[in-house]
């Protein structure tokens, strides 16, 4: 019991010691998809002649 216990605690802990990384990933990747989305927005309405 004691085992499973320590066994636990470590895969807890290394699930919670990488949250930071993945807060950032995602952070990043979001905004990455945003600009990209708001640029080629951007390009096609240059294209096809401004805002409708």
């Amino acid at each position: 019991m004691k085992r499973n216990l320590i066994i636990a605690s470590i895969l807890i802990g290394g699930i919670f010691s990488l949250l930071p990384l993945l807060v950032k990933i995602l952070i990043f990747t979001g905004l990455a998809l945003y600009l990209f989305t708001a640029y080629d927005e951007y390009d096609y309405q240059l294209r096809v002649g401004g805002r409708k």
